[in-house]
């Protein structure tokens, strides 16, 4: 969740946007793995379709590489199979281990073959698809360099696209917790990864597109209203379409995906420049949270499991209130806060060995 580590100038508002998405997901995690039974609620559902686009998007903008005539560059894989594999492969066999004795009353694996075997990957899925994401823009960029025109590069990407969602049909199936090798992940975020990567490479372009007004306010419409068929689908299509919706939700969730990354953009650029960009002003410590949580966001995403606690006492209170925004916002804003301090801590021992921080937090010896 890191940036995929370029030696390139930061871009604060993807730091920020960086921090607020692994706050997000921690705090989806405490209400659906901690309190549990809250998963039909209207905020897991809306943290849960925000967070990952964006770090999706915001990889895929930063593992594109141009030359000096803005053709595709195929970047290497070395530093991401650090990064994102060696602590998918040293931590997961620890959370196995760990999981029977943390209290948590989740439906987790308890042996290692079904965590792999799982379509979530009980948790553990963002580093393993991220990589391989990456292993499929190899020779999608080598395809793209050569093409001239953004219209063939559309149809290189559909096509493969086409090709995932062919995939994960076969060999995926989230209802029975099976997907070995994680087509249907793949399949649902290679869109939005992509939308990154054609955002950096038509970076005017998409500048404009993001600060227009127009844009802007189309963008807001039409995410609510995708965001509304995709969380609630039978309320739009019905319980006869419910066979149909895997090839509704391939073509619905990546406007979902990119009317999102525009209002986020547009909603966060702003206060990050007014923080970081205005003369003799120090940014808030507001900022400066966020900005730190967006530097150590894989650390965060690997760790933060170990430090879940049990909650079930809370579980009829809230669904007593209805499982109202506001009380389930408070709870998981203050159980996400302390669980991210002691996994910031953990971090931060992690880091005083580069053994340790390479195995564990995926970062190379320098």
């Amino acid at each position: 969740m890191n940036g995929i580590g370029l030696k390139k100038q930061r871009i604060e508002y993807f730091d920020l946007l960086k921090g607020i998405a692994i706050f997000m997901v921690v705090m989806g995690h405490a209400l659906t793995m901690c309190v549990r039974g809250l998963d039909a609620a209207f905020l897991f559902k809306l943290i849960g379709q925000v967070h990952m686009p964006v770090f999706f998007f915001i990889s895929g903008y930063l593992t594109y590489k141009a030359n000096a005539d803005k053709q595709f560059i195929t970047p290497g894989l070395k530093k991401r199979f650090i990064q994102l594999i060696i602590p998918f492969l040293v931590i997961t066999p620890l959370w196995v281990w760990y999981f029977p004795h943390s209290g948590l009353q989740s439906p987790l694996s308890d042996n290692l073959p079904d965590l792999l075997r799982a379509y979530w990957k009980d948790g553990y899925w963002f580093t393993l698809c991220l990589f391989e994401l990456c292993l499929i823009y190899i020779p999608i960029s080598t395809i793209l360099q050569r093409l001239k025109g953004i219209f063939p590069q559309i149809v290189v990407l559909l096509a493969t696209y086409g090709i995932l969602i062919a995939l994960s049909i076969t060999f995926a199936d989230e209802e029975a917790n099976v997907d070995y090798v994680g087509f249907g992940l793949l399949a649902r975020f290679f869109p939005v990864f992509m939308m990154g990567v054609m955002a950096n490479h038509m970076k005017e372009a998409f500048n404009r597109l993001v600060h227009n007004q127009w844009a802007l306010a189309i963008a807001m419409v039409v995410f609510g209203l995708s965001f509304y068929s995709v969380v609630y689908p039978w309320d739009i299509w019905g319980t006869d379409m419910a066979s149909m919706w895997p090839v509704i939700g391939f073509a619905t969730i990546p406007v979902m995906h990119f009317a999102l990354i525009m209002v986020a953009i547009a909603m966060v650029e702003p206060w990050s420049l007014k923080e970081y960009r205005t003369e003799g002003k120090e940014p808030s410590a507001i900022a400066r949270y966020f900005n730190f949580l967006g530097h150590e966001s894989l650390g965060i995403y690997l760790l933060h499991y170990f430090f879940l606690f049990p909650l079930t006492a809370l579980q009829e209170p809230l669904k007593e209130v209805g499982m109202a925004v506001v009380p389930l916002a408070a709870l998981s804003m203050v159980m996400a806060f302390c669980v991210i301090g002691v996994t910031l801590l953990v971090i931060y021992a992690l880091k005083r060995s580069k053994v340790t921080a390479l195995l564990f937090l995926g970062q190379p010896f320098k």
